[in-house]
């Protein structure tokens, strides 16, 4: 626990700059984690790190990612770039596959000496939707705050002498730990609490506004539903308005997984180009959380059909 103390105080002196970076990266690594769950991969080379795959399809600026087999016959996984050739949709026929390492290769070609995957049919990485989302919930995190300290009740009070200061921080200070406080003064209209104007007080805060958290809260949820909602996790049915039908809540369902069958897609034809080009018989299926998901929308989306990945 020592350990942790440390940590914590460490944070204690960053700069307020430097807590709002932390705070939104670690906003940021838990939508990513989420997203980058999405698929299992089976019976790819054991060095190959699968959750790169992942990672370099959400966040490199091409959206792309490849395996090569280097000299010494090790598969190497790496995110691609254009290799100078295009075909006539200008999608790149030659790729170069880099690792964060700075090894690279040069001259890659999809299904002859390398498997090229994609993020989805357009091309495109989640980095957008992370960043936007990361912001935004960030956003709401910092109004919180900022309403939870202006609805705390926090007098100010301002006495005559320094006397009468010292009574008033040495009560408040034992208000807080519960204990009560005694002084030699005749009575209360010595410093004013019976009214006399000998000392005023300024209220700085409103408890009412602690009601207004409800709708900070509410949003939140929205935000969450929202980014689930377009990866196929749908929401709704916790979080049904009263005036939603139950045909409204299907069709929210339905649109709520073209883009994961999408990305799916994409990433079967990787594995069925990788089994072909390296001699291995990988597969790749939505990941557990995923697969009850579809499953229960193949269910209640009124689909009859087996689930097949």
């Amino acid at each position: 626990m020592r350990e942790i103390g440390f940590f914590f105080e460490g944070f204690n002196f960053l700069t307020a700059k430097q807590k709002k970076f932390l705070r939104e990266n670690q906003i940021f690594i838990n939508l990513l984690l989420f997203l980058s769950s999405m698929f299992e991969y089976k019976g790819m080379a054991e060095n190959i790190n699968t959750d790169f795959i992942e990672f370099y399809l959400a966040l490199t600026p091409r959206a792309c990612c490849g395996v090569y087999k280097n000299n010494k016959g090790r598969e190497i996984l790496g995110y691609a770039t254009e290799g100078g050739i295009l075909n006539e949709y200008g999608v790149p026929e030659m790729f170069n596959i880099n690792t964060l390492n700075q090894n690279n290769k040069q001259g890659a070609v999809d299904g002859v000496n390398a498997a090229i995957c994609w993020n989805n049919k357009t091309h495109t990485n989640d980095m957008i939707q992370l960043s936007r989302f990361t912001e935004l919930f960030n956003l709401v995190d910092t109004a919180q705050k900022c309403l939870i300290r202006y609805a705390r009740l926090f007098p100010v009070f301002e006495v005559e002498n320094q006397q009468v200061k010292n009574q008033i921080d040495e009560a408040l200070k034992n208000a807080d730990n519960g204990e009560p406080f005694t002084y030699v003064n005749k009575g209360l209209s010595k410093i004013g609490l019976d009214g006399e104007p000998n000392m005023k007080i300024l209220q700085l805060g409103d408890v009412s506004a602690v009601e207004k958290m409800q709708y900070l809260s509410t949003y939140h949820n929205d935000l969450l539903r929202r980014f689930f909602t377009m990866y196929g996790m749908n929401y709704s049915q916790s979080m049904k308005q009263a005036q939603q039908s139950i045909e409204e809540i299907h069709s929210d369902i339905n649109v709520s997984w073209i883009i994961p069958d999408d990305r799916l897609k994409q990433r079967q034809k990787f594995i069925e180009t990788y089994n072909e080009v390296f001699g291995h018989n990988a597969t790749v299926e939505y990941s557990d959380a995923w697969k009850k998901a579809y499953e229960k929308y193949m269910k209640e989306g009124g689909a009859d059909e087996k689930v097949e990945y």
